[in-house]
């Protein structure tokens, strides 16, 4: 009984090991920065301009990391219980396998992901001319428009290259706190 009990155990924890290699490690903290962040990159850039009846924020993920996005979600929510200069926000979820739900939305937050399928998702949020958000600061080499550099300070990091290539303006104190990523930085 108990060397089956064994074996069970074991099989357990090599599956949780197998599927712990695909998922990304996420830090509580530094989704509860971007929670913070996302709304005032919206409003704080030309991408205001867009809000209508809210502020639309997509978060793209694979499955595997869907439960650190629903932890993103309910940071946001929380954070912003009454909305951000009295207009609401909407969370909207999508999968790197189908983008399209982002369409409509002013800034879509990317979980780190294989880079086939972060190409694909960033050639349609460049076309809708969104401000793009990443996880990673290594993506920005890859496009994306911002991050979170982590340093003795934490401050925005923005890939100006990526910013101006969609017709995106930022607001002159965002730009003053910001590290500016300079392309082949790692």
């Amino acid at each position: 009984m108990k060397t089956k009990f064994n074996h069970i155990l074991l099989i357990l924890l090599t599956l949780l090991h197998v599927n712990s290699l695909n998922a990304a490690v996420y830090d509580a903290d530094v989704l509860e920065i971007f929670s913070k962040l996302l709304p005032r990159f919206i409003m704080m850039s030309s991408q205001k301009e867009k809000v209508k009846d809210s502020v639309n924020i997509c978060i793209v993920h694979n499955e595997v990391d869907k439960s650190s996005a629903l932890i993103l979600k309910e940071k946001i929510e929380f954070n912003y219980k009454n909305g951000i200069k009295n207009i609401n926000i909407n969370i909207v979820h999508a999968d790197y396998s189908d983008v399209h739900p982002c369409k409509n939305t002013q800034l879509s937050f990317i979980f780190n992901t294989q880079k086939d399928k972060l190409s694909h998702a960033l050639e349609f949020l460049n076309k809708q001319k969104m401000l793009t958000v990443s996880y990673d600061p290594l993506l920005l080499q890859n496009g994306v428009g911002v991050s979170i550099f982590l340093g003795r300070r934490v401050a925005p990091y923005i890939n100006m290259k990526s910013i101006n290539t969609n017709k995106i303006k930022l607001d002159n104190l965002l730009l003053r706190v910001s590290k500016i990523y300079r392309e082949g930085e790692k």
